[in-house]
């Protein structure tokens, strides 16, 4: 009997283990399909970087810290990350925990700028500032945010800071998001302070999925006279109309509260003419242009010199194509480079020139080449004679030749002619600082430049000359004592590329050296001739008294005359009436404005500043602000005006500026603020666009000199 309930007993037990296993295989299928239906979501917080989840024996899941091992309850419904943080805070072997002790360490900075000193500071270790710089880290130089999961970059800090945990690629993207934020905030809180009106550039870049993106960036001078450039607004095309382009501008502006532009510089494009025409219509209806948009169509200065340079490299096209393949050849080998340095020696070239190859997009390489292989003349002829191949590659099928003495001389004229347009380039594209009150001098040195080669005795300078000077007219050379609203009196529709912005002859009137100079009127009789120069000249200055005049009834409210009240008797309202009639026709009779006189005139009157080196355009107006309280902001204005959209590293590029593959693949909005928060990051810092030929000379010497050292341990036989 006991064994028969024994048995029964024993049954029951596999029966109720069976059970327990069928019901833990549900729930596993269960758990299984619901897998299926929904894809688990990653853990947003940063504290999952020190914590791991894990499930135990009871099914229940709970979080053990990476640090000590502790485990903690987790159930998002319930628990939250609340006490995970908490204990983060107070693990002792969390290598991350904030130290209580205030007491930081000395460490030397290294120097910044042109300053050859470092400065001493002190440094706390702080998670979250470093998690901060890191992700300003990856939007200064340009890095996609998997940088952060990259185990070359954590194996390193691991060693050097084992303290910071890198952030995930999530935690990294918010992190830039946050900065972006930030900076924008601050931005804004700055422009509000310090900004009462802009002038504006607008640029075109292009993503590897052939999307264009409008890059606006916004110019002004600050209360303390500082030059910024700021980067507004990146976002796509949404057409290539006119139209299209001034409302996604106008959207652009709305959304900084933007309201008041001076100048609106763009490149040479058609549609950017009816653009300008809708922002002028957009801006006088909000009183937020000066003199009805009279001055607001600037043109890009760098995109017409390219424009020039393009159309006189034609004329010797074929030399540098020959050029261009024998530095080609030479660059495409250590033994032929070795070979070529050689020769050089042989016919005693006495040059330290790097030989590079150029960038058919960008005309400063092709400058810098032809100015580098000319000086190799030599060098090259006797290379002909060691390298039976140089030959007939360049001569073969579809070669374009080997240069000969007539390419060397067509050249080296065009060398020394491009040297004045790359010099020029480089000021004309620097954001560091203003540029606005020396580009009439630019423009007239170009031009006088043009006429001397038209009238050369030389064949090649005079056909040079005359291709790039009609290409000058066109856009610095017709109608140009006329203003817009005298075309549009008689019907004429404004074609963009026939006038001549009358706000570059403003600015140099507002810088101390030259001002309205018998020099500066001289200088456009020589460039205009007499006729259209003595015209233009008496626009230039009825034009900058009627400007001056707008800003003093804008900023000298004291001046103005003040309506009657209710309390005055009749007979002060008449007479009140009365005057303000009188004054208002002597003002526009110029006659009767002392104040206008005795601020301009004096201003005028004075003995120019001395053109000496290092003059400080921004500092004298600093310093003499109130004395001239209404000119000063006329100034401050005029010298924010940019003359090019681009700045000087891409000032040379007839390709237009290409996003990375990085940043082609992100959304629009993401785009946008990685592209502004770079500018806002960067600050005014220089960066040349001139490649530092003599260490690349150096390194060239030191390649050669390693390939030949090589070469003579093979060749010398073993003991």
């Amino acid at each position: 009997m006991g064994d028969t309930e024994e048995t029964v007993a024993n049954q029951a037990t596999e029966v109720i283990e069976v059970d327990k296993v069928d019901e833990q295989q549900a729930v596993a299928v269960d758990a299984e399909k619901e897998v299926k239906k929904r894809k688990a979501m990653t853990p947003r917080s940063d504290v999952w970087n020190h914590f791991t989840k894990v499930k135990l024996e009871s099914g229940e899941e709970k979080a053990k810290c990476k640090y000590c091992g502790g485990l903690y309850m987790c159930d998002t419904k319930t628990n939250g990350t609340s006490s995970l943080n908490g204990h983060l805070k107070i693990c002792r072997k969390n290598p991350n925990k904030k130290v209580v002790d205030k007491q930081g360490t000395l460490q030397l900075q290294p120097s910044q700028g042109n300053s050859s000193v470092g400065t001493v500071s002190t440094w706390k270790f702080d998670l979250d500032e470093l998690k901060l710089s890191f992700a300003e880290m990856l939007i200064e130089d340009e890095q996609p945010f998997v940088a952060s999961e990259r185990p070359g970059l954590r194996k390193f800090l691991a060693k050097a800071c084992p303290r910071f945990v890198m952030p995930s690629r999530r935690t990294a993207t918010r992190k830039c998001v946050a900065v972006y934020d930030v900076h924008k905030e601050k931005l804004q809180k700055f422009l509000k302070e310090h900004c009462e009106r802009v002038s504006i550039t607008t640029d075109t870049w292009t993503a590897n999925t052939k999307q264009n993106y409008m890059c606006v960036t916004a110019h002004f001078i600050d209360k303390n006279w500082n030059l910024h450039k700021k980067i507004i607004g990146f976002f796509p095309s949404k057409g290539h109309g006119g139209d299209d382009i001034g409302k996604s501008l106008e959207n652009c502006l709305a959304a900084w509260g933007i309201d008041k532009v001076f100048t609106i510089t763009v490149d040479n494009a058609s549609a950017n003419n009816n653009a300008i025409n809708y922002m002028r219509r957009v801006l006088n209806e909000s009183k937020g242009s000066i003199a009805e948009g009279e001055y607001l169509h600037m043109r890009c200065v760098a995109h017409i010199i390219n424009l020039i340079v393009t159309e006189g490299l034609k004329e010797i096209d074929v030399s540098v194509s020959r050029v261009r393949a024998a530095v080609k050849f030479i660059k495409t080998g250590t033994s032929r480079l070795v070979n070529f340095k050689k020769c050089a020696e042989l016919a005693k070239v006495q040059t330290k020139a790097f030989l590079n190859l150029d960038v058919c997009t960008r005309w400063n390489s092709t400058y810098l080449m032809l100015n580098a292989a000319q000086k190799y003349e030599k060098a090259f002829q006797r290379y002909n004679d060691e390298d039976p191949y140089y030959v007939l590659e360049l001569e073969g099928e579809g070669g374009p030749g080997v240069p000969v003495k007539s390419d060397w001389d067509k050249v080296r004229k065009m060398s020394d002619f491009l040297e004045h347009f790359y010099e020029l380039t480089l000021r004309v594209s620097v954001t560091k600082r203003p540029i606005s009150h020396t580009f009439f001098h630019e423009i007239a040195d170009v031009l006088v430049l043009l006429r001397n080669w038209c009238h050369s005795e030389d064949r090649l300078c005079q056909e040079m000359g005359k291709r790039m000077l009609v290409k000058y007219y066109k856009y610095f050379g017709e109608k140009y004592g006329e203003k817009r609203s005298d075309r549009e009196k008689r019907g004429e529709k404004d074609k963009g590329d026939q006038l001549l912005n009358l706000v570059i002859f403003f600015c140099v009137a507002v810088d101390p050296r030259y001002k309205l100079s018998n020099y500066i009127k001289m200088a456009t009789m020589v460039m205009f001739g007499d006729e259209i120069g003595d015209k233009l000249w008496e626009t230039v200055n009825s034009s900058f008294r009627s400007l001056f005049e707008e800003y003093r009834n804008m900023y000298a409210p004291s001046e103005k005359v003040q309506p009657p009240t209710d309390s005055q008797e009749p007979a002060s309202k008449s007479k009140s009436l009365m005057r303000s009639i009188i004054d208002r026709q002597m003002s526009n009779n110029g006659g009767g404005n002392v104040t206008v006189k005795s601020e301009l005139e004096k201003f005028f009157s004075e003995d120019n500043e001395e053109d000496k080196k290092g003059f400080d355009i921004l500092k004298w107006w600093k310093d003499n602000e109130n004395r001239f309280p209404v000119l000063s902001r006329m100034a401050r204005d005029l010298l924010a005006v940019p003359i090019s959209t681009v700045a000087s590293e891409s000032a040379f590029s007839s390709g237009g500026r290409i996003l990375d593959d990085f940043r082609s693949s992100l959304t629009p909005t993401m785009v946008e603020r990685l592209i502004c928060a770079n500018d806002w990051i960067r600050g005014p810092e220089y960066i040349s666009v001139e490649e530092n030929t003599e260490e690349l000379a150096k390194l060239e010497e030191e390649l050669c000199a390693l390939a030949i050292s090589s070469k003579e341990k093979e060749s010398t036989p073993e003991s």
